[in-house]
C-alpha cells in the first residue's frame, strides 16, 4: 500500500496547468462535456480550487481557445502577397481549431482577447489594409473571415467525430438525396453528384475564402 510519504507529489496547481488540462479534455470529450468538475479531476483537486485561478468556466474556455491558437504560425513575406498570406493564415487557424473537437464554439459566444487571438487579429487586419480594404469596413471584413474560419473549423471537427472520412459523409448524403422524390426535389437530384462528391477539401476552402476576399474588394468601402 502506498503511503502519503511514498506517493508522488502532485504537480503544483497553476493557471497554465489548469488550461492545459482543460484543452486535453476538450480533445477527448468535446467542448460541452469539459466541465469544471472534470477539469478539477484531471488536475487532482476540487472544483472550488479552480476558481482561485479562473473566474468561471467561460473564462477557462476562452483561455483554452487561446492556448490552441498558440500553434498557429503567421505567414511571412515569403508566402506571397496579402491575398495568399490571408488565405494561408485562415487555413492554418481552421486546421488548428478543427483539430480540437468543437472548441471553435468559443468564438460564437465570446469576444476573444487572449494574446494569441489578438496576434492573429492584428495580422488579419494588417493584411486587409495592405490589400486596400478601407479602415471603415476593415473590422467588418475581419469579422466575416472569422465567421468563415469558425464554421469551417466546426465542420471539420464534426466530420472527424462522425467517423472521419469525407467519403463516409458523402455516402450518407447520397443515400438521403437518392431517397428524395425527384419531382419534389429536382434541383437536389440534378446537383447530387457535386453535393456528395468527396472532392478536395483544401480547394473548397480556398475557393470559399477567395469569394469572400473578392467580394470585399468590390463592396462599397472596399478598395
Amino acid at each position: 500500500m502506498t503511503s502519503t510519504r511514498t506517493r508522488p507529489a502532485k504537480p503544483p496547481l497553476s493557471r497554465a496547468s489548469i488550461v492545459a488540462a482543460a484543452l486535453t479534455l476538450v480533445d477527448e470529450t468535446g467542448y460541452a462535456a469539459t466541465t469544471m468538475r472534470r477539469v478539477a479531476q484531471a488536475v487532482d483537486t476540487g472544483p472550488a480550487s479552480l476558481y482561485v485561478y479562473v473566474a468561471d468556466r467561460e473564462e477557462l474556455m476562452a483561455e483554452v481557445y487561446d492556448l490552441a491558437l498558440a500553434d498557429v504560425t503567421l505567414p511571412d513575406e515569403g508566402d506571397g502577397d496579402w491575398r495568399a498570406r490571408i488565405k494561408l493564415l485562415a487555413g492554418r487557424v481552421i486546421a488548428t481549431l478543427g483539430s480540437h473537437d468543437d472548441l471553435a464554439l468559443v468564438a460564437i459566444t465570446r469576444v476573444r482577447t487572449g494574446r494569441h487571438a489578438l496576434r492573429i487579429m492584428e495580422e488579419t487586419l494588417r493584411l486587409l489594409r495592405a490589400g486596400g480594404i478601407s479602415d471603415a469596413v476593415c473590422p467588418w471584413a475581419a469579422d466575416l473571415i472569422d465567421q468563415h474560419i469558425t464554421s469551417s473549423a466546426l465542420e471539420r471537427a464534426a466530420r472527424a467525430r462522425a467517423g472521419g472520412t469525407r467519403e463516409a459523409v458523402g455516402a450518407e448524403l447520397d443515400a438521403v438525396f437518392e431517397a428524395l422524390p425527384a419531382g419534389a426535389y429536382p434541383t437536389i437530384h440534378a446537383l447530387r453528384p457535386s453535393m456528395t462528391t468527396t472532392g478536395d477539401l483544401a480547394a473548397q476552402a480556398t475557393w470559399k475564402l477567395r469569394v469572400l476576399i473578392d467580394g470585399l474588394l468590390v463592396a462599397p468601402g472596399g478598395a
